[in-house]
């Protein structure tokens, strides 16, 4: 069964605002920042698994350094407000992440050149689920 993807299909909403202006490849990822379980292991081989409360994971949006979308994401961060950040992704089914306590971490470097380059803005995310 053949399916079709489609980049315009996926967005990401911080505080309300549409980011747009991604680089090409692969520019939106998301990553929980700890596993979900730690696996103890006794002496004689029983295993206990212990349920992490850690929630925290980090989201980075890879943009290109025209991207209007950069002067909102400055403005968080300077602002030091936690926000709302949601992506959303309606290929074929939807799939969501995000949470409703997310910062700015920094913001990236920035170089120019002959070519249009990528900004990296990494995002925390103090409650990421994933659905």
């Amino acid at each position: 069964m053949a399916t079709t993807y489609d980049f315009k299909k996926v967005s990401v909403i911080a505080d309300g605002a549409f980011i747009t202006g991604f680089m090409d490849g692969e520019p939106i990822q998301v990553e929980k920042n700890e596993d979900d379980i730690v696996a103890h292991v006794g002496a004689d081989g029983d295993v206990t698994y212990a349920e992490s409360a850690d929630q925290t994971g980090t989201i980075t949006l890879n943009l290109k350094q025209t991207s209007s979308s950069l002067p909102h994401l400055q403005q968080l961060r300077k602002s030091k407000k936690i926000f709302p950040i949601q992506i959303i992704d309606s290929n074929n089914g939807t799939y969501r992440a995000g949470g409703s306590e997310a910062r700015i971490v920094k913001m990236p470097s920035r170089s120019w050149g002959t070519e249009v380059q990528g900004v990296e803005v990494q995002i925390h995310v103090a409650d990421l689920t994933e659905a």
